[in-house]
């Protein structure tokens, strides 16, 4: 297996639909390499020993501490000295100058979503822990049936895909055709996706390639699906 060394930030941009406030960086060529997050409250009271820089940082309300403001412009300044990949301010909480101008000279994407703390944090481990997890392509046709991944194996032309095509009609939901992406979520889990370029397509021989989505609506497509 092989495994993604690195996310862009504007990946994670778009799966979570961030503000971003600082459009003048460019996010395409700054990368996360840690699938995990940190909420640097420790950081900006003025303790940075074992400070997991290199995580993304989310501020919430308990970091949003009050500090005069020659206080805050210096643990701003301090904290961007460090290889940060993003800061992110939960529940749309507005940062100040300060801590805009620090990113801004620093090169940090400084970035806002609407959604509580917890669930941000919960929800950028989860999403970095699939993106990063160890990977292997097979050859098959990955399909959800009531719900259970599986995986259609065998030699080319034994009719893998028209055997998914009879189980869409039936409801149930294609993933991935001809080549499946599996990922190493767990000890226990696999996670089966469809390479971007095949999203959503099954090719049928003598027929050629058909838009399951478009044909059988959306319904009947699916992006990840768990494997036991």
């Amino acid at each position: 297996m092989k495994s993604a060394e690195k996310v862009s930030v504007s990946e994670l941009i778009k799966k979570e639909n961030l503000k971003n406030l600082t459009p003048e960086i460019d996010t395409d060529q700054i990368y996360m390499t840690i699938p995990d997050v940190n909420r640097p409250a420790l950081q900006l009271a003025g303790f940075f020993a074992q400070f997991d820089s290199e995580r993304v940082q989310i501020i919430g309300n308990v970091e949003t501490m009050r500090m005069e403001r020659p206080e805050r412009r210096a643990r701003y300044n301090e904290i961007t000295k460090y290889p940060i990949p993003c800061i992110i301010y939960a529940r749309d909480i507005e940062p100040d100058s300060c801590m805009i101008s620090a990113c801004q000279e620093a090169g940090i994407p400084l970035l806002s979503s609407p959604r509580p703390t917890t669930e941000l944090e919960g929800e950028i481990i989860r999403w970095l822990k699939v993106k990063m997890a160890p990977m292997i392509t097979v050859h098959g046709v990955l399909v959800d049936v009531y719900g259970e991944g599986v995986l259609i194996m065998g030699d080319s032309g034994i009719g893998k895909s028209e055997a998914a095509l009879e189980l869409i009609k039936r409801g149930h939901r294609l993933v991935s055709d001809d080549v499946v992406e599996l990922r190493k979520v767990s000890d226990e889990s696999l996670v089966g996706t469809a390479p971007d370029i095949t999203k959503h397509f099954i090719e049928l021989r003598g027929i050629g390639i058909i838009d399951v989505k478009q044909m059988f609506g959306v319904e009947s497509v699916k992006d990840t699906q768990t494997l036991n």
